[in-house]
């Protein structure tokens, strides 16, 4: 992919309108070929999908694809990286001092994000790894941010098992365990049309989810 232009400034040091203006033109190319590209691999996958099929749902020449991301897989780095980071980072900033609250909240949160995309979703089933152990060959700050997210999440579960709210256990392996549930529940949603509503989907998760960790009540 071309290096970046030096940017053309004027004599107070900001950036000339006609580089700004091409920026702007960069980023709204990066956008428009992104968003086609995650529905062409959610409809077909890495290996079938092509960048003449990008070109075709964007509207655009192969050429603008080509000179927007410089191949199949930097593209398909783009979109996993971006959605990861946005879900991730939505999830990190649930902090309600509670653990099961905190944890409910961060399922709330991220089945909501993964089903107001449900072409990223698609992409990351397609994949065909387990979420709850990070498998298959990713980049290395891709598996860093996945080790980060289950150490905060076993953190949690560790303070509510302190606090004799969740049974003893584990907390890195129940963490796994709960990422499973999300795996198998959404993948199930799509299996059967995505005709559940989101609140009654995010529901049936955290309940699945409270069934694993929590004590059961002393009769």
């Amino acid at each position: 992919m071309k290096a970046p232009e030096t940017p053309t400034r004027n004599k107070n040091g900001k950036s000339a309108p006609s580089y700004r203006i091409r920026e702007a033109r960069r980023e709204m190319y990066r956008q428009v070929v992104t968003e086609a590209a995650e529905a062409v691999f959610a409809e077909k996958g890495f290996a079938d999908a092509r960048m003449s099929d990008v070109a075709l749902e964007a509207g655009i020449s192969v050429k603008t694809v080509y000179a927007t991301f410089g191949g199949k897989a930097e593209l398909f780095n783009a979109i996993r990286d971006r959605r990861l980071d946005e879900v991730m980072a939505a999830t990190a900033a649930v902090q309600n001092g509670a653990p099961l609250e905190t944890l409910m909240d961060r399922v709330r949160v991220s089945v909501e994000y993964l089903l107001a995309h449900p072409n990223f979703l698609r992409i990351h089933l397609r994949e065909g790894n387990a979420w709850a152990v990070q498998a298959g060959v990713v980049p290395q700050d891709l598996a860093d941010r996945w080790h980060a997210d289950m150490r905060g999440q076993a953190k949690l579960i560790q303070q509510g098992i302190d606090e004799g709210v969740f049974e003893p256990g584990d907390p890195e392996l129940l963490v796994k365990m709960m990422t499973a549930v999300y795996q198998v529940q959404l993948a199930d949603w799509l299996e059967r049309g995505a005709s559940a509503e989101a609140d009654v989907l995010v529901k049936r998760i955290q309940t699945t989810a409270m069934r694993l960790l929590c004590r059961a009540p002393k009769r």
